[in-house]
């Protein structure tokens, strides 16, 4: 499926890795506008050896097209689709693969499933929670009760597993949901549900992060200037994080309302409807939890070491200025629903 439907045309970019990057100080001068988050290529020297190394280049970077087409032949106009492809990812401000997959599904790109699985870690950190989750559904479509443990266990491996298969037809039949529109169903259920998960581990980081941005006292000298300005934004950032936090918690309640409506009330008309119109919360969604993840993970790096890795005003100062910039304000693509 991968050959059939590949998300690059060129095979070396189809091999390649994406990341998301945090751009150092001495990489900033790469890129126009200097953003905090950059995406970047990788192509591995050896492909069964990464430990080789490799070439990197992120994408707009000075002379990035030029760049690669140095790598994989010099032919840019049959790499068109290619660039507009890492141009779409390059606006997201994550890789997690429901964004990914709703960034390019709204721009008419369907590469193959296997773009978007879930990682074997996750997949398995997300079982118990899954479970949680669906067993009141579970227990409604099989007409189940007293131990169903089991049976719930194994069909969230179902939901979660990279095709729907034969084990979740009692839920195909209480959604009322056929062929493709079931493959969507379920993979926009999976998503929120991976959301959700995601969020529910990230929230006590955050009221750490928040807690801790307004503790921290910079080492060395600064002068008031420097003080008002670290003062103005640590308040703005932390208004920001829990602004953002909000937006996510608003759209997780349009999901836990609408699942709430079809186990408490058997409405699966409105349920159905809403996983087939849910991948576009996906984009605002994904953009909120991409933003305040990188945060909590770049500050619990950063200031592992406690007092004894304390920055200096500079550093917090810039610190600082690019949350800011990761928490700005942008245009939601989710209407009310």
């Amino acid at each position: 499926m991968r050959k059939t439907a590949p998300l690059f045309t060129d095979d070396l970019l189809n091999r390649a890795i994406l990341v998301k990057h945090r751009l150092r100080r001495d990489e900033a001068y790469l890129l126009p506008n200097s953003p905090s988050v950059a995406t970047k290529i990788i192509f591995p020297l050896d492909f069964d050896n990464l430990e080789m190394g490799g070439r990197s280049i992120f994408v707009n970077q000075k002379g990035f097209r030029q760049a690669i087409c140095d790598l994989v032949g010099d032919r840019e106009l049959e790499l068109e689709r290619d660039f507009l492809v890492l141009s779409l990812l390059n606006d997201l401000p994550s890789l997690d693969p429901f964004l990914v997959r709703e960034q390019l599904r709204r721009h008419h790109h369907q590469p193959a499933d296997c773009y978007f699985s879930i990682s074997p870690s996750d997949s398995s950190r997300m079982q118990s929670f899954t479970s949680a989750e669906m067993a009141p559904l579970i227990r409604m479509a099989f007409q189940t009760t007293n131990g169903s443990g089991g049976m719930v266990g194994k069909l969230a491996d179902a939901l979660l597993s990279a095709n729907a298969d034969a084990r979740l037809d009692p839920l195909r039949a209480t959604l009322g949901l056929h062929g493709e529109q079931f493959t969507q169903g379920i993979f926009s259920w999976k998503g929120f549900i991976y959301y959700k998960w995601q969020f529910s581990e990230m929230i006590q980081s955050l009221i750490r992060v928040t807690q801790e941005i307004d503790q921290i006292r910079p080492s060395g000298r600064k002068d008031a200037s420097t003080r008002e300005e670290i003062r103005i934004l640590k308040a703005s950032i932390r208004n920001r994080i829990r602004e953002a936090a909000r937006n996510c918690s608003r759209v997780l309640a349009v999901y836990d309302d609408a699942f709430a409506d079809l186990v408490h009330r058997g409405n699966t008309a409105a349920f159905r409807k809403f996983l087939l119109e849910a991948p576009v919360f996906f984009i605002d969604l994904g953009y909120s939890m991409g933003v305040i993840s990188h945060i909590s993970s770049f500050w619990s790096f950063r200031f592992k070491g406690g007092a004894a890795n304390l920055p200096t005003s500079e550093e917090f100062l810039e610190i600082l200025v690019e949350f800011e910039t990761g928490l700005a304000p942008r245009q939601s693509h989710a209407q009310p629903w």
